[in-house]
């Protein structure tokens, strides 16, 4: 089993992101909520969401750098 990393909620988590994706799109027509998840979902927006903030581009070494799990395929 996965254990959580201490201190984070997750479903305080995913209720910022929801909040803070309907104050963003809020007022917006259909065809521009599409466009606007369409410029968040690229590749690249991904991505850089999940560098962590002690990735590579911060200079911390990777050692020092939370434990990840990696499950095999």
């Amino acid at each position: 089993m996965i254990e959580p990393l201490p201190g984070f909620d997750t479903v305080a988590e995913g209720r910022k992101w929801k909040e803070s994706v309907a104050f963003q799109t809020a007022g917006m027509s259909i065809p521009e909520r599409m466009a606007y998840f369409r410029r968040h979902s690229t590749v690249a927006a991904i991505r850089n969401r999940a560098l962590p903030t002690g990735s590579a581009e911060s200079g911390v070494p990777p050692e020092e750098l939370p434990a990840r799990v990696v499950h095999a395929a």
